[in-house]
């Protein structure tokens, strides 16, 4: 995959803002990978296969340990 820099402002860099202050995603990085992957499941522009490998390997970074998540628990308030 190549590396790309890209300027964020104005609405767009407080959208990814928002989304990693809120935990959505850990880096600004990973938030834009998952804007687009919402981007592409709604307008089915890539084939079903990809996703398939995509998961994979992200299920087997987790699994080694490479890819680290968090377990988040809602609280109840009374």
């Amino acid at each position: 995959m190549p590396n790309i820099n890209i300027e964020l402002n104005g609405y767009v860099a407080d959208v990814i803002d928002k989304m990693v202050d809120d935990g959505y995603a850990k880096t600004k990085t990973e938030a834009i990978r998952l804007a687009l992957f919402e981007f592409d499941q709604i307008h089915k522009l890539t084939e079903d296969e990809l996703y398939q490998k995509a998961a994979q390997k992200m299920l087997s970074d987790i699994r080694s340990g490479k890819e680290k998540t968090t377990k988040y628990v809602l609280k109840q308030y009374a």
